[in-house]
């Protein structure tokens, strides 16, 4: 999903025809937003696989996915700091 998609279309590729699991989420503040980037569209993913399969609400949903942006925020950190120390003792 290169650029911006919408909220709908992103709901239409996952077959969600229920629109009550997205109002569950954006009263919980989740995408509140009818545009989506791609890391936000790969979001609404996770929540709404997240909700259907693994029967989590929309209060946990909202943990786990800043769970794992802060996940994903060390792991870019780790991997730069690994090229760093690897360029570092190349020298």
């Amino acid at each position: 999903m290169a650029g911006r998609t919408t909220v709908k279309e992103v709901l239409q590729l996952l077959e969600i025809d229920d629109p009550a699991v997205l109002d569950d989420l954006r009263r919980e503040g989740l995408f509140e937003e009818d545009f989506l980037g791609s890391e936000s569209a790969e979001e609404l993913r996770v929540a709404i696989t997240l909700v259907r399969e693994l029967g989590v609400n929309p209060a946990g949903v909202e943990v786990i996915l800043h769970m794992r942006r802060r996940m994903l925020g060390l792991q870019q950190l780790t991997e730069r700091s690994l090229r760093r120390l690897l360029a570092e003792l190349g020298e």
